[in-house]
């Protein structure tokens, strides 16, 4: 009985120490005990008081006006708003590309063969369409011309002899005529001599670079025998392959950015210059190609580049960021609709630094949403709003844009990159663009 006791009053001791610790943080506490109709009020206030004076005093009056609004109304409650707009969602296509020459060549003998008698060009000299690179050994086609220049000279001065004779009566018309086809034929022998004479001499097909010439004075080539390579590289061609469902996305024209892999802190501006007739059935991609301008003549072919694509998507309600409220079933906004707030639920779409794009059926363009004083809203409040100018949307960077990892080589496995958190809005992975699987046209990760 005694222990019972004991633990009765070290149970109510605990309590009251605990009750007086609440007090002393909290006045509040204290001052509604002493509003609670109890016996000896009197004594029990002079204990709050001990612990905290200030719970022992009236609780102050609380203005009622626009500044302060109350649950059970009279007053208004103060909120900032922000309009809402229609924006156009922006993905940023990204891949990687391989650089060509915008026009390459390589360089073969002209349906001959040969000994090389001298080599006239340097690797990597610059070249202009028609300068001599490799001249043959030609002794023989020079004697062919000129036994078809003696055939020739034959044949005019017989038709000569026989039209002197045609006009003394003395020949025929037809000797005259044969004689003429003699001198027509012996003129195509000169020049079949003659072309034969120039192939000795290969020359450059393009304006451009020349690569490594692969051979030198004495070789013997043939027919399929590669001398060297000319890439006309003032210009490069970028080519990537597209997945399928971007194709209704870019033309003809698109502009789009490159940086090369080795130097990553050069940017190159350029635009799409082609764009294949049909997707590969393999990849589901089409081949691209991009063009740039190769200023200081830095850049090679064979390099690899990152190529960005910015894309323009569909049309949005946006919002502003701090307008996007979370609750268990999904994001809301407070929209304001005759001075009173309402819950309109949403699903996002695209959120960037200043902008979230959205989806809902219960806002419109132009509505106001709460932006600061969410912490006060409640469903059906009455407010008092002041309406904050909606500046005008600074074009994303690409660092903020959604991204779209595209394919490189429709061989490789290459998965799609994303932005973190909800920052991706419509992120591909290249497997499931090979495998025909639909993706979703936005990604949402709100769950709603």
């Amino acid at each position: 009985m005694l222990s019972f006791l004991k633990q009765i009053v070290v149970t109510a001791l605990i309590l009251t120490l605990g009750l007086a610790g609440l007090i002393w943080v909290k006045p509040e506490i204290g001052r509604t005990i002493l509003a609670w109709d109890i016996p000896y009020k009197d004594t029990l206030r002079q204990g709050v008081a001990m612990i905290a004076p200030e719970a022992a005093q009236p609780a102050p009056e609380q203005a009622q006006g626009p500044g302060r609004g109350s649950f059970g109304g009279g007053g208004t409650t103060p909120a900032i708003a922000s309009p809402v707009t229609l924006e156009a969602s922006r993905t940023d296509l990204k891949t990687l590309a391989s650089a060509e020459a915008i026009r390459s060549v390589t360089v073969v003998p002209d349906n001959t063969s040969g000994v090389i008698e001298e080599v006239l060009v340097s690797s990597g000299q610059q070249v202009s369409a028609g300068q001599s690179l490799v001249r043959l050994e030609s002794s023989t086609e020079a004697v062919a011309v000129d036994r078809a220049s003696l055939t020739v000279q034959a044949a005019e001065d017989k038709l000569s002899r026989f039209q002197q004779l045609r006009q003394r009566n003395a020949s025929t018309n037809v000797e005259v005529s044969d004689a003429a086809r003699e001198l027509d034929s012996a003129r195509l022998d000169l020049r079949e001599a003659r072309i034969a004479l120039s192939k000795r001499e290969i020359r450059a097909p393009i304006d451009g670079r020349i690569g490594i010439v692969q051979v030198e004075r004495g070789s013997l080539v043939e027919e399929s025998t590669e001398i060297a390579t000319i890439d006309a590289r003032d210009q490069l061609k970028l080519v990537f392959f597209t997945p399928e469902r971007y194709l209704t996305d870019i033309d003809i024209g698109t502009d789009l950015t490159a940086v090369p892999v080795a130097r990553p802190d050069q940017t190159y501006e350029g635009e799409i210059a082609a764009i294949d007739s049909r997707v590969a059935e393999d990849s589901r991609t089409v081949r691209t190609e991009g063009v740039i301008v190769n200023r200081d003549d830095r850049l090679r072919p064979g390099m690899s580049f990152t190529v960005t694509v910015a894309l323009d998507g569909e049309t949005y309600l946006a919002t502003d960021p701090l307008a996007v409220v979370w609750e268990r079933s999904g994001p809301f906004v407070w929209v304001v609709r005759d001075d009173r707030a309402g819950k309109a639920p949403v699903r996002i779409v695209q959120r960037d630094i200043d902008r979230v794009l959205v989806v809902s059926n219960a806002l419109e363009d132009g509505d106001l949403v709460v932006v600061e004083g969410i912490q006060s809203m409640r469903e059906g409040l009455d407010l008092d709003v002041e309406v904050r100018d909606v500046a005008p949307s600074a074009e994303m960077s690409q660092a903020d844009r959604p991204i779209v990892a595209a394919e490189a080589n429709p061989t490789e496995d290459v998965g799609a990159a994303s932005s973190d958190g909800e920052d991706q809005s419509r992120s591909v992975e290249s497997g499931r663009e090979r495998s025909g699987v639909p993706v979703p046209e936005t990604a949402d990760r709100s769950g709603s």
